[in-house]
């Protein structure tokens, strides 16, 4: 198997495609050519997750997608073939849509800035007023938010109750009309998407508790190389690309970097390159002729579409 792989094969993980499905194709795609497994995300995320994106749990391989005994099952099936491992991991944010699924974040809404968690999340309490705000209400009104059996809930969404109190006054959090948080949200998020809370992987103690079996992968040989989701998220990309070969021993990183035209990766970034999107802007640019009839534009189509309904 080669240390650097000169092809891979994406592999999207589901509750319906699972770590053992993937290792049943080993065979299969070592006879198309393909020498790295490439798996999405792994790690425990939010239950229904078709993606994987939104991480709950860092401490986990995704119980629904096969658990830890599937990725040895699919790491052992890989050695038989001669294949590598390549695995999509999500340092920039969790997943906080479900609380209750998230430990780390249910202790944040429940304990606030008392909580050990609380130095995980980017949150600025001042802007909150010491809380947290949590934007889910439909409009401004809580006559649908309920307290009982020890928990906040409205509908579906669950929410703790700090120790010892019994109304939404007294909570680090404040539950908040939806269109409140594009100009009033006081934690970071990932691009626009309430539900993933973004994480300070820069401080080195929340980098050890997201990434310790992240590393354990690379170290006992099960995975032997890391795909990062976004790292231009990141506080310090450099940083932590850096950390990150300290901790896996320089194991084969790619980054998901858009590099605009003419924009390069910087030197000091301890990677061994993007995942492809800039090269497959060049091969698309193959494929499209630019002598093409230029896309007249929505308005003129539809114009165009309409005069001839009205011909026929």
């Amino acid at each position: 198997m080669p240390s650097t792989p000169r092809s891979t094969y994406r592999l999207q993980l589901t509750a319906e495609f699972t770590l053992h499905d993937a290792a049943d194709l080993a065979g299969y795609l070592r006879d198309l050519g393909v020498d790295w497994f490439y798996l999405s995300p792994i790690l425990q995320a939010g239950s229904g997750s078709t993606h994987g994106y939104d991480v709950v749990d860092h401490l986990r391989v995704d119980a629904s997608r096969g658990g830890d005994e599937g990725l040895r099952s699919l790491s052992a099936a890989a050695r038989a073939a001669g294949l590598g491992v390549l695995v999509d991991i999500v340092p920039n944010h969790m997943g906080v849509g479900a609380p209750a699924e998230n430990a780390a974040w249910w202790s944040v809404l429940e304990l606030g800035r008392a909580s050990p968690y609380a130095s995980w999340f980017d949150i600025d309490w001042d802007a909150g007023g010491g809380r947290v705000l949590v934007p889910v209400l439909a409009d401004e009104s809580v006559a649908d938010v309920v307290v009982e059996g020890g928990e906040v809930r409205y509908f579906e969404h669950r929410f703790p109750l700090a120790p010892g109190t019994g109304t939404l006054d007294e909570q680090h959090y404040e539950l908040v009309d939806w269109r409140r948080a594009d100009s009033e949200l006081n934690y970071r998020r990932f691009f626009a998407v309430n539900e993933l809370a973004a994480l300070r992987v820069e401080d080195p103690v929340v980098f050890e508790a997201t990434h310790r079996l992240i590393v354990s992968w690379v170290r006992s040989g099960q995975v032997d190389g890391l795909r990062v989701d976004h790292p231009d998220g990141l506080a310090d990309p450099g940083g932590y690309l850096d950390a990150l070969a300290e901790a896996t021993g320089g194991a084969y990183v790619l980054v998901e970097k858009i590099l605009e035209s003419g924009e390069t990766l910087p030197p000091f970034w301890a990677t061994a390159g993007t995942t492809g999107y800039d090269a497959l802007a060049d091969i698309d640019r193959v494929f499209v002729d630019p002598a093409a009839v230029p896309w007249p534009g929505p308005t003129s189509f539809t114009t165009r579409s309409a005069r001839s309904r009205t011909a026929s």
